[in-house]
């Protein structure tokens, strides 16, 4: 797609983007997201102490005060994304002369009543600023990274439907316009690096029939595993990818064989630094042994029903620390709405009869089919059935809604620009009544 096209199609979204997601920045307190004074804490190391994150000394006592235990609970993830935000603070700090250090507000002893973790006396407004400038700088590297994942899903809706110029417009408007996407992308979190990576990955590899992009593939996989442990599932993706690729181009087979010699030159240039350094092999092994384990409730229908429930409100508006959730009912709808415009979508894209359809599909079947094994295999370990580990299926989902809304529409442009102009004025509603109405009155703000 030209530059000047592309430009024109991605302001919309981007814009949308980035007022929602700030509103987001705006209303949720410092901490009240999944697991972000461990995430913070795990940066905090990197900053002070110029090293890898550790879990050591054993988390003891009050574990999300700095001052009882640095290492906190959640350095046994992969580091990179502690890495980089790291060294962001760092940089934030030597400019600012602001402290690395962060202190979270008083622990609020009724959190399992009210679901607020912390006390936030000195945020009663939604424009006052609660956090410091290191963490500021932090949280927008996650909103430039989720901004990232818009423009993949708009590249992935324009890979699937090149011959409809609107479809990109329309996935990015809609993923851009979710609500809990837009809550996870102002978190402090390694899910966020992770997501943009797959979703970038899934772009590149939907570019299917040219083999020297594996080495690309190689290196961006490396990074997601290098980010969780959960983004494995991504290099079996390439790897079943090649294999079709190898059936259906004999004559790429020569080309196809020296991609996956580099290609298998990068991992393993990647398991050798995990093997090599203690910190990182420590973790990795962690994070597999926590996810070998088999939860004794996994052979109770009861338990998956509860994971498929919690994983649709997840997917919709569950936000805190799961605890700031709207109605099931409405995850029901949003969810009913997204499948079946996603299956229509779906058929309209087949009928279509786009080049390389049938590999296309093998792609997008083998990559919706790892995330979810990936998926099911956490909840067979542990109970986490949030949908922040199925982000990477976004791009498909928006690219594949967008057509089918397109499907059912005049094809005429303006009854398209017309859709997308009350989409974006729907996601702005529906997201100012999250906000207004069950985000801010559970952490007591006034406008």
């Amino acid at each position: 797609m030209p530059g000047k096209r592309w430009l024109l199609l991605a302001t919309p979204p981007s814009i949308l983007y980035l007022v929602l997601v700030t509103l987001y920045f705006l209303a949720i307190p410092l901490g009240e997201s999944p697991d972000e004074p461990g995430h913070l804490q795990c940066i905090q190391q990197v900053a002070l102490y110029h090293r890898l994150p550790i879990v050591e000394p054993k988390p003891q006592g009050e574990w999300w005060k700095p001052g009882v235990t640095l290492s906190g609970r959640m350095c046994y993830h992969m580091p990179l994304y502690y890495v980089g935000a790291g060294l962001l603070q760092k940089a934030i700090s030597h400019v600012t002369g602001s402290p690395v250090a962060v202190d979270f507000p008083a622990y609020n002893e009724a959190f399992g009543e009210t679901g607020v973790m912390f006390l936030h006396p000195n945020k009663q407004r939604l424009l006052q600023r609660e956090e410091p400038d290191v963490v500021l700088g932090v949280r927008i590297f996650s909103v430039l990274l989720g901004l990232g994942i818009v423009w993949a899903t708009m590249a992935t809706a324009h890979r699937l439907f090149p011959q409809f110029s609107m479809i990109p417009l329309v996935a990015g408007v809609w993923v851009a316009g979710w609500p809990q996407f837009l809550f996870l992308s102002r978190a402090i979190s390694n899910d966020v690096l992770a997501t943009a990576l797959a979703s970038i990955t899934l772009v590149v590899l939907l570019q299917v029939g040219k083999p020297a992009r594996y080495l690309a593939l190689a290196v961006l996989s490396s990074l997601a595993v290098l980010t969780k442990v959960t983004m494995l599932f991504v290099a079996g993706a390439i790897m079943a990818v090649w294999v079709l690729e190898f059936v259906r181009f004999p004559l790429q087979r020569r080309a196809l064989v020296r991609s996956a010699a580099a290609m298998l030159i990068v991992w393993a240039a990647t398991a050798t630094l995990v093997h090599q350094t203690p910190t990182i092999r420590a973790n990795f092994w962690s994070s597999a042994r926590t996810f070998s384990a088999i939860n004794e409730r996994v052979f109770q229908i009861e338990y998956w029903m509860e994971v498929g429930r919690l994983t649709l409100s997840s997917g919709w508006v569950r936000f805190g620390w799961m605890n700031v959730a709207a109605p099931d009912a409405t995850a029901y709808l949003w969810w009913s709405t997204v499948l079946g415009l996603s299956l229509l979508g779906f058929v309209c894209w087949w009928r279509s009869a786009p080049p390389e359809r049938n590999l296309l599909a093998m792609v997008l079947l083998v990559w919706f089919l790892g995330a979810m094994a990936s998926y099911v295999r956490i909840n067979t370990a542990v109970f986490q059935p949030q949908f922040r580990f199925l982000q990477s299926l976004l791009p498909i989902l928006s690219a594949l809604v967008a057509g089918g809304l397109l499907c059912i529409m005049p094809q005429r442009l303006r009854p398209q620009v017309l859709l997308c102009g009350a989409l974006i004025v729907i996601a702005v509603i529906i997201n100012g009544v999250i906000i207004w109405g069950i985000v801010m009155p559970r952490y007591g703000l006034s406008i």
